[in-house]
């Protein structure tokens, strides 16, 4: 059922049932980090301070962690947890209603990326990142959050007006997935209360609620012993604990403190029991097996952990295998999936899930099925269990390695998923240790036991939810199923240990020349070859490198009589592999080294990202060189391309997110062919020889630089780049100039448009473009960018706050550095479809009256939270790799334009803004668009 597909969700968001008051490690024969600490004040109110300098010094991330969720309410409550969460920035004892987001972003803090919240099943969590660690910013924070937790006003008015913004998040939230994923709870927890409580709630509710009924969830729920204030960042321990003594010690609990209510029952004893979901605009049929069982409630402990490691274990290796059935030809699935998680502490679940085209539903049921009952019966060969060992050793490591260099807002997210987990916050060098020793002792036997173990349940439910009708589909399911069930399986065969092909690429290549930029400590270097090297060492990530190889022209030289080659080369050339490697070789040949490879097509250059550490840095670029000179091209790649294109083509004509991908992203770029996607059938002609044909001249001379930024140092990066990419062939010593392919036009000769499409989710867009021009002219592009955030903020005021349409309108600016004179400001919100002809002339009106005036006050809170933004952008080595070593060599002014960075924006006045919105907000040459979904009749969803 969809909850397989919702597993990394649940960990994550869905914790299981907490302890008030107790810490897990008081319970546990596990250690706590000692870098942290834990403290409790005589109310029961417990806190976390951390301390950490990443990225940035002088700064800290602070949480308020409420154990109370959507499992909290009544009948008449649903959506309530979510709504408080709403009301906390409407109104408190000390920040009054419509103040809290100006007031922090006088303080440096953006709303959304500062200033944040949410809410699931059992948790409340109230965000935010402080731009200083001084006592008035602490002081600031903890105030706010003490108002969170007993001081929120709950105005009816406010309720009132915000009511419009919670339906608009429903809204927005609405989907197949999201459909069928209810419809899964359902099937599979008929006796609990889980499926009745979904945090979004119910629009009956939403709109009845009223005061009382907020102040008894509030007055119920928000008491002291359900809170944690979590702090990470570089603090002062005892300014801050003080802090908090002095603002929460006084907080009491209204109405006392109330059990967890009862979650309902696990049901037991229905046996084999099926279901179908029907949802014809889903992109693809899902298919799921589970066997769901009482979750073990003992306490975080090494043995659980232990417990925990061998099922995840066992479901990676199975999970190899399903890799490959996928890429088999003539293979019924698309993709597939074994997993187990925990729910609340309630219930455990054990499945695997495959997505299949809808003719195909029952075979791929029965591989599904058969590859289950392979591993249950069979187990796992010494082979399979070497690579899952390796690779689960591997990611412990990492963290172990990187745990200095982690960041405050990932810190503090992390330590709120383990409080709501019930989990020992650990030391990453302690459980690289523990891990180390436990696999030790663990065979590939232990997995094979531990999956007999939970699948000896009788209790097996088998869901399908997407595209596809059934007659008496649960009796059809359950004949399909016990017909494969009598299908014997064969134990797996043993496969033979591989080594990498491509170590050696002929003699190193020798530097021809180097250069090195003081100022930014960028090093550059220019091989025999022509290849060039561009390398930055960094402290931002321990053991962390970052690789990006560019190549060639990208969209620029896309051949314009092969229309849809685009998105066919990035799905089609990476699963291609390599000449003598599959990319299932290649996954188990890297199982214990931290190599990766993605391939993407950029507007002006084909590109290979990697991420790495230093000892793994030249396996890293042998798999990425290799990449280069012995590409696959492997039809199993075409296969899976062309089997996944039915599920591609429905999300583009049945969701609003396809219609903006396709139509939208074609009509705003002049209807140009690399933007968007061609015709079903044009698709279709796609081949691997084309994708030869265009990419092997690319491949084999395109002018190339390889940039390199992390914890490693320039000349052992250049010597291992002199042995991989510099003993290439020699390639072009300069970049093509694509003149006419630069050349995109903005639709001018039209202001106004709309797109139908059909679907029954009613979620609709209104979208608006001012046109602008390229990024080239960096100074007037930053300006552009702030002036994106006055706009932004003056939707938020007036569409969101004031008026109450809609949950999330945004606005920002997007300028282009490949394609001549192109860019935008563009702005958009989501809205019922009544709401789209309302809101359209609204975004001109919005836009049109900046240039009356930019308050000193809203150009401040603009500007603020954008160079605090900045100055962690700059502590993180992507920004160093895509926005400023990325073909610095044939770009140049991207030295100049991160050296003038801090310094320029710091430099804009609010003079500069109204000037660029007289020019391009004033000029009527706005172009809104509309995405209104048009109900099919007769496609009702059925179960």
């Amino acid at each position: 059922m969809r909850l397989c597909l919702l597993a990394a969700l649940c960990l994550s968001l869905l914790p299981a049932t907490s302890r008030a008051e107790i810490w897990p490690q008081e319970v546990s024969d596990l250690k706590p980090d000692e870098k942290a600490v834990f403290g409790r004040l005589e109310n029961g109110l417990r806190y976390i301070i951390y301390p950490n300098k990443f990225p940035v010094a002088g700064r800290a991330s602070v949480r308020l962690y409420v154990d109370a969720g959507s499992l909290m309410e009544e009948d008449d409550q649903q959506g309530m947890a979510h709504f408080l969460e709403h009301m906390a920035f409407n109104g408190s004892k000390r920040f009054a209603a419509g103040t809290m987001v100006e007031r922090f972003q006088r303080l440096g803090m953006g709303f959304g990326a500062d200033t944040n919240a949410h809410t699931s099943f059992k948790e409340t969590v109230y965000k935010l990142e402080l731009p200083r660690v001084d006592e008035k910013m602490f002081t600031e924070a903890f105030e706010l959050f003490r108002d969170d937790l007993d001081g929120m006003l709950l105005g009816q008015e406010e309720i009132n007006k915000e009511r419009g913004v919670i339906l608009s998040e429903k809204l927005a939230r609405d989907s197949v997935d999201t459909r069928t994923m209810e419809a899964g709870y359902k099937f599979a927890l008929p006796d609990s209360l889980i499926p009745v409580r979904m945090p979004i709630g119910i629009e009956e509710t939403l709109n009845k609620m009223g005061r009382p009924r907020f102040v008894d969830f509030y007055e119920k729920w928000y008491t002291p012993k359900r809170a944690v204030v979590v702090v990470v960042g570089d603090v002062d321990i005892p300014l801050v604990e003080g802090l908090i003594k002095k603002n929460f010690s006084d907080s009491k609990a209204r109405r006392g403190d109330s059990e967890d209510p009862s979650l309902g029952k696990l049901t037991k004893g229905r046996g084999l029991v099926a279901m179908l979901h029907t949802e014809m605009e889903a992109a693809a049929t899902e298919i799921s097996i589970e066997a769901p069982r009482e979750a073990n409630k003992a306490h975080d402990s090494a043995a659980r952990r232990r417990e925990k490691m061998i099922r995840t274990l066992a479901d990676n290796m199975l999970n190899q295998r399903l890799s490959e059935l996928a890429k088999a030809e003539n293979s019924p699935i698309m993709e597939a999936q074994a997993y187990n998680f925990d729910m609340f502490k309630f219930f455990e679940n054990n499945g695997i899930y495959a997505k299949s085209k809808p003719e195909q539903w029952k075979e791929a049921l029965s591989l599904a099925e058969q590859e289950l009952r392979r591993a249950v019966q069979h187990g796992f060969t010494e082979a399979e269990f070497a690579e899952a060992t390796s690779s689960f050793l591997k990611s412990v490591r990492l963290r172990a390695e990187q745990k200095d260099t982690r960041k405050n807002s990932d810190l503090a997210d992390a330590f709120v998923r383990q409080l709501g987990n019930d989990q020992v916050i650990t030391d990453p060098d302690a459980d690289f240790k523990r891990v180390t020793a436990d696999l030790a002792g663990i065979t590939a036997e232990d997995c094979h036991k531990a999956l007999q173990e939970v699948w000896k349940n009788p209790d097996v439910q088998v869901f399908i939810g997407g595209n596809l009708k059934l007659d008496n589909a649960s009796e059809t399911i359950l004949t399909a199923y016990r017909e494969s069930q009598k299908k014997e399986v064969k134990a797996p065969e043993q496969s033979k240990a591989l080594e990498f092909a491509y170590t050696s690429f002929g003699e190193a290549g020798k530097v021809a020349s180097t250069n090195v930029v003081k100022d930014l400590e960028i090093t550059q270097a220019v091989f025999a070859n022509q290849v060039r090297a561009n390398v930055k060492k960094t402290e931002f990530e321990k053991n962390g490198v970052n690789i990006m190889v560019t190549f060639g022209g990208g969209k620029l030289e896309a051949p314009k009589d092969k229309p849809g080659m685009i998105p066919f080369a990035e799905s089609v050339f990476p699963l291609a592999g390599l000449e003598k490697h599959s990319v299932d070789d290649l996954r188990r040949i890297f199982a214990s080294k931290t190599v990766s490879t993605k391939f993407e097509i950029k507007d002006d250059s084909f590109a290979f990202t990697g991420k790495t550490t230093p000892q793994d840095f030249e396996a890293q670029c042998q798999r990425l060189c290799a990449n280069i000179a012995a590409p696959g091209w492997r039809e199993e790649a075409e296969r899976q391309f062309k089997k996944n294109l039915d599920a591609l083509y429905t999300a583009i004509e049945h969701t609003d997110e396809g219609v903006m991908q396709d139509k939208v992203e074609a009509f705003t770029h002049g209807g140009d062919f690399r933007f968007g996607f061609p015709e079903r059938k044009v698709m279709d002609e796609r081949n691997l020889a084309e994708l030869k044909a265009w990419l092997t001249p690319a491949l084999k001379e395109g002018y190339m630089e390889v940039s390199v930024v992390g914890d490693i140092d320039p000349e052992k990066a250049l010597e291992v780049i002199g042995k991989t990419f510099g003993a290439l062939a020699k390639r072009q010593d300069k970049r093509p100039e694509f003149a006419d392919a630069r050349k995109i036009t903005f639709p001018r000769d039209v202001h106004d448009k709309d797109f139908s499409f059909v679907s029954e989710i009613t979620r609709s867009w209104a979208l608006a473009y001012w046109p602008t021009d390229d990024m080239l002219d960096i100074r007037r592009t930053r300006r552009l960018i702030l002036l994106g955030q006055i706009l932004d903020d003056r939707l938020r005021l007036k569409i969101r706050e004031e008026l109450g349409e809609t949950y999330s309108p945004m606005a920002h600016h997007l300028a282009n550095d490949t394609f001549t004179g192109y860019g935008y400001m563009f702005a958009a919100a989501t809205l019922k479809p009544d709401q789209v002809a309302k809101v359209k002339p609204m975004f001109t009106e919005i836009a049109e009256n900046i240039e009356k005036g930019i308050t000193a006050d809203e150009f401040e809170r603009a500007r603020e939270p954008m160079l605090q933004q900045l100055i962690q952008t700059r502590r993180d080595n992507r920004y160093w790799l895509t926005r400023t070593l990325m073909n610095c060599q044939a770009q140049p002014y991207r030295l100049d334009w991160s050296r003038s960075l801090m310094d320029d924006f710091s430099s804009i006045k609010k003079e500069d803004l109204e000037a660029l919105a007289k020019q391009y907000l004033t000029n009527g040459h706005v172009l809104t668009i509309g995405l209104v979904p048009t109900a099919k009749q007769g496609e009702a969803r059925t179960e």
